[in-house]
């Protein structure tokens, strides 16, 4: 490695470290599943290529998008297989609770896998789950040898199985012969306790130590006392033996098994590593999840050279520390390459270039910032800040040698495009010296095309950031009422120190103050005052623009609120005009049923009383309601003496308008049209508007005519030849009616023969409705088949 860069890679982690980036990845960590998740996220570096930060932040917009599902992502703690697969490999051999790692692991690459792929617009995890392999056959191999308490199935193997059972049966012979021999009479007073134990793998008994040469057999141990020797009788020593032996054949057949399966993993070692690799990916990603929901964090876009918009920027150190934030809004366009950041001590100005760095590192690292909605990020492939008391006495280094080394460090190795973070630049020497030398090397970064942030207190700078192309000013409100500062950032104008308010608040003695404030005063500060004077147009127009701000959005709240109103209105008006014809056309069919229910009632009936009572009940079908309400009776004072054809009516019965078809002089009944509908009404029932219409030419559409008056010269035939069977129908229910009313002992219907549609139609009528005594075709001379008598 060049030495070179290894020292641009430790500027740059200080860098990292004084921006408070090890919260971060704490955080982060501590959101994982897995320790070994833990470990990687620990030392992960953000990355300095903007595609694959991109691709990091999308596939934590996938992951977050998952936690809204009605199924939860199956994802569990898992164990470092490396271990176990390096001693597999070197031994052939693994322990069964590696196996059950194994089998764990499986299982939850098997759960993800299935999740995911049930999962829609996933495009980046989906490729995740595509790699995930369960190896159902060794999942299966594993939970049919190893129990879920880490030990090998007695029926692992028909081998193991048998070698189990030899081993009880030795066990049991064992121990019945060692209760025959303790209740027999040699052993009973020889015996410390009624009992046997077990010494080194086998079966002993207690035997009092100066009765012991009562019993023939081999000491294996003594008590702590010295009163007890353990010993194993001569006549159990071929027992313990078989069971020692039985013993190791169990143990051998284990090891078999453990072999069987650790060849059986090593055949499928690359697939593990490739799981385990994958769901420490997962892992990973979830976790950035996991943090943006801690954080309260939000997507935002991720450019590279567009403008830096952080709306409601919050400091994610401080948030992680529970501690009371005051949200910003920080944004400049691309343009503007120099940020000079003022205003008072303590009101936030090193809070806010950290708060810009860690994000850049965040954002390289694919991690949702505090910032609300809609902001945007412009990508850094460096951060460099210089934040702090670099003093060193070990290195002979003041402050301001410590900064000015570590300025020459960023000139020397930045690349282009870099975040340099300046905190009080040019402090720690002479004020004049400082604020040139603070200019000279501002004016370099700009050449380079470094994006810097630079808090000072220093009027040159502010000066500066007003005058020179490229540089903005932003400064810390500063309250003068409270003597406090607000932690508001303000862009586009510089700040005050407010040295001397900062003092007062913090307790120095008021006669001190009032000293200074003379001597300050008597200084030649009329720059000052104008950057002041500035300083203060700038904020209230923010004050009033923040003002309009809200009165537009009160007005455009209005305007929508009005805008769906009208909607709604027209929405109204509109279903209203397109069903009104509907309506009508329902409630002309309803009224022809009942005219059928009417006509079949007087069919048989030739009582006068019934047919004057059937007449009335017809007329008061022809009442139409044209609308849902009647019109406004305001103007209608017109005479029907006064009305001639054509004018505008109301209709007072029927509550609705319509236009006179003939002049009403000397006539009791008059023709009317109300909308589609023409109808005979009496004259003295009819008003005129004082502001008289023209009179209205007849609709070109087909009117629907209800005549049921009597009349003094009925008719006695009906011609429907070259009708529709629809307008057919209609003229056969009025002249049918008519014929009824005027007591016609029988009519003819011509309806010729043509396609034999209306035929039809006029038949199939009057054999359901019933009107009629008897219908037939009529005789030669009548029509033939082309016409339709019918009887009354």
């Amino acid at each position: 490695m060049n030495p070179q860069d290894s020292t641009s890679d430790i500027t740059l982690n200080q860098s990292m470290a004084l921006l408070g980036w090890e919260w971060i990845q704490r955080a982060l960590a501590e959101q994982a599943m897995s320790a070994l998740t833990r470990s990687q996220l620990i030392a992960q570096t953000p990355t300095s290529d903007i595609e694959t930060a991109q691709r990091w932040l999308a596939e934590t917009t996938e992951m977050v998008a998952l936690f809204h599902t009605v199924e939860a992502l199956p994802l569990r703690t898992f164990s470092d297989l490396t271990p176990a697969l390096v001693s597999m490999r070197e031994r052939l051999l693994v322990e069964a609770e590696d196996c059950l790692q194994v089998a764990a692991m499986l299982r939850l690459v098997r759960d993800l896998k299935r999740y995911l792929g049930k999962q829609e617009s996933i495009p980046h995890l989906a490729p995740y789950a595509a790699q995930l392999e369960p190896v159902p056959e060794l999942i299966r191999e594993i939970e049919r040898c190893i129990d879920d308490d880490g030990e090998i199935k007695d029926d692992a193997s028909p081998e193991l199985k048998q070698a189990v059972r030899d081993a009880a049966r030795a066990r049991d012979n064992l121990e019945s012969t060692l209760n025959k021999l303790m209740a027999s009479s040699t052993y009973k007073d020889a015996l410390q306790d009624s009992y046997f134990t077990e010494r080194d793998g086998r079966l002993v008994v207690p035997v009092r130590t100066d009765l012991r040469s009562r019993i023939e057999g081999i000491v294996h141990d003594t008590s702590g006392s010295g009163q007890t020797v353990f010993m194993e009788p001569t006549q159990v020593v071929t027992l313990n033996n078989q069971v020692k032996l039985a013993r190791l054949t169990v143990q051998r057949e284990r090891i078999r098994i453990l072999e069987t399966l650790a060849l059986q993993i090593k055949e499928h070692e690359n697939t593990l590593r490739l799981n385990q690799h994958q769901l420490v990916a997962l892992d990973g990603i979830h976790a950035r999840a996991r943090l943006a929901r801690r954080m309260d964090a939000h997507p935002y876009t991720l450019h590279e050279d567009g403008p830096l918009t952080l709306n409601q920027a919050r400091n994610p150190e401080l948030i992680l520390n529970d501690t009371a934030v005051v949200a910003n809004d920080i944004a400049w366009s691309p343009e503007k390459r120099i940020i000079i950041i003022s205003g008072p001590n303590t009101g936030g100005k090193t809070v806010t270039l950290k708060t810009v760095g860690v994000m850049a590192l965040m954002a390289r690292c694919g991690l949702f910032l505090p910032v609300a909605p809609r902001s945007a990020m412009r990508f850094f492939p460096e951060v460099y800040a210089d934040i702090g008391d670099e003093q060193n006495i070990e290195l002979s280094l003041s402050t301001f040698s410590g900064h000015i080394k570590k300025i020459i460090h960023i000139l020397d190795r930045a690349a282009s495009g870099a975040l340099i973070l300046l905190d009080e630049l040019g402090i720690a020497t002479d004020p004049q010296e400082g604020a040139a030398l603070a200019e000279a090397i501002l004016l370099e970064m700009k050449a380079r095309n470094f994006t810097t942030l630079v808090s000072t207190h220093f009027l040159a700078l502010k000066t500066l950031a007003q005058t020179q192309e490229g540089f903005l000013n932003a400064c810390m409100e500063f309250d003068i009422d409270k003597l406090s500062p607000t932690y508001r950032l303000v862009f586009g104008v510089p700040g005050d120190s407010a040295a001397l308010e900062t003092a007062q608040r913090l307790g120095l003695p008021r006669e001190t103050i009032d000293r200074a404030r003379r001597i300050y005063a008597e200084k030649d500060r009329r720059a000052e005052q104008l950057l002041q004077e500035l300083n203060r147009q700038k904020l209230d127009l923010e004050n009033e623009k923040a003002g309009v701000s809200r009165d537009r959005e009160t007005t455009e709240a209005l305007k929508r609120e009005q805008q769906q109103l009208t909607d709604t209105l027209r929405a109204q008006e509109k279903e209203y005009a397109k069903t009104k014809a509907k309506r009508i056309q329902n409630y002309v069919r309803d009224a022809k049923r009942e005219l059928r229910t009417l006509i079949e009632g007087v069919r048989q009936s030739r009582d006068l009383p019934t047919l004057r009572k059937a007449e009335k009940q017809v007329r008061h079908i022809g009442h139409t309601p044209l609308a849902e309400s009647g019109p406004d009776r305001n103007g209608w004072d017109v005479p029907p003496d006064r009305l001639r054809e054509g004018d505008e009516i109301l209709v007072e019965d029927y509550n609705a308008c319509g236009v006179l078809l003939e002049n009403p002089e000397k006539k009791d009944r008059v023709r009317v049209r109300l909308g589609n509908l023409t109808t005979v009404v009496e004259t003295k029932r009819l008003r005129g508007h004082v502001r008289r219409s023209p009179s209205a030419k007849p609709q070109a559409s087909a009117p629907i005519k209800i005549e049921t008056e009597s009349q003094s010269h009925p008719r006695t035939t009906l011609d429907l030849r070259g009708m529709r069977v629809e307008e057919a129908t209609e003229a056969l229910e009025l002249f049918l009616s008519q014929a009824v009313v005027n007591k016609l002992a029988k009519v003819t219907i011509v309806h010729g023969h043509g396609m034999g549609k209306i035929k039809q139609a006029v038949r199939d009528y009057l054999a359901s409705s019933g009107i009629g005594k008897e219908f037939a075709p009529g005789e030669r001379h009548e029509g033939g088949d082309g016409a339709t008598i019918v009887t009354f």
